[in-house]
């Protein structure tokens, strides 16, 4: 019976011999369900008794607790589907139909791969690097210079280390080519005890080298005066006066040097023999 009065929780068994105390929760209510007709209509109050689980196998018993709770497993989750996959869908709020909001203070946050479905990356607030594996049938790029210019975009530069070369294959189609803006000449008569020097002039193209002799004077070639005698043409500090060691032109010939200044070549009259010759060194630049 119950303890002192029927209407009140807990039950003691065997109360006038002292037995033991049964926990319950006395319900007091006219609606619970149980009972015969005619006696309470079916309904009554009830003695609910308070019940412990444990979690323990057969032949075991271990009360649940914190140490030892009861295992779940998740069976579906709606119509998602995911859970068949082996994983669950992580969304920024309860109707799924959010991104999950990531914030980090004084953390670092790596993502080694990102693979979007059926969306798209609004921003990248601070930039991204990538390189390019494969390239789909059908797409082509566009290639544009470093910034514009008045007139349309700067042109594409196009470099190699010192071991490297540039392989261009099938048609090349050259648009425009700068054209130098100015240009130096110089003519002058030397021999062989000169060795001589031009002034700086910062060239585009290059230079022309000539041997100038017209033979019309009908004078003595390798004199002063028609010149005809054998220029040599070499590069500063590899050449001296009267020397055959650099480039050889003979009266007439001329040679063009891609250079980019002028006062980087030194020129010279050839002596072969004990009379004194001279030559007349023509130059142009561009």
């Amino acid at each position: 019976m119950a303890n002192g009065i029927t209407a009140a929780d807990h039950v003691t068994l065997n109360l006038g011999e002292g037995g033991a105390v049964i926990a319950t929760d006395f319900v007091d209510s006219t609606s619970i369900g149980y009972g015969s007709a005619g006696t309470d209509g079916g309904n009554g109050p009830a003695h609910f008794q308070v019940v412990k689980l444990s979690t323990g196998g057969a032949g075991e018993v271990a009360l649940l607790s914190k140490t030892a709770p009861v295992f779940a497993s998740i069976a579906s989750i709606g119509d998602s589907g995911y859970l068949a996959n082996g994983y669950l869908a992580i969304r920024g709020n309860t109707m799924g139909d959010q991104a999950v909001p990531v914030s980090l203070s004084g953390a670092t946050l790596e993502v080694n791969s990102i693979t979007i479905v059926g969306g798209t990356i609004d921003q990248i607030a601070n930039g991204v690097s990538a390189d390019i594996r494969s390239v789909a049938s059908g797409v082509t790029f566009s290639v544009v210079g470093p910034g514009s210019r008045s007139g349309g975009d700067q042109a594409v530069f196009v470099g190699t280390t010192a071991t490297d070369t540039v392989a261009v294959t099938g048609a090349v189609d050259i648009a425009n080519v700068a054209l130098p803006v100015g240009i130096t000449s110089f003519t002058k008569t030397f021999n062989d005890s000169t060795l001589q020097t031009f002034n700086g002039f910062t060239l585009s193209s290059g230079v022309k080298v000539k041997n100038y002799y017209s033979g019309l004077e009908g004078l003595t070639p390798g004199a002063s005066g028609p010149g005809g005698g054998l220029l040599c043409v070499g590069y500063t500090g590899a050449l001296v006066a009267g020397a055959s060691t650099g480039y050889l032109l003979s009266p007439g010939e001329e040679v063009f040097i891609e250079i980019n200044n002028v006062d980087k070549i030194l020129a010279t009259s050839v002596n072969f023999d004990s009379a004194e010759s001279f030559c007349h060194a023509s130059i142009l630049g561009t």
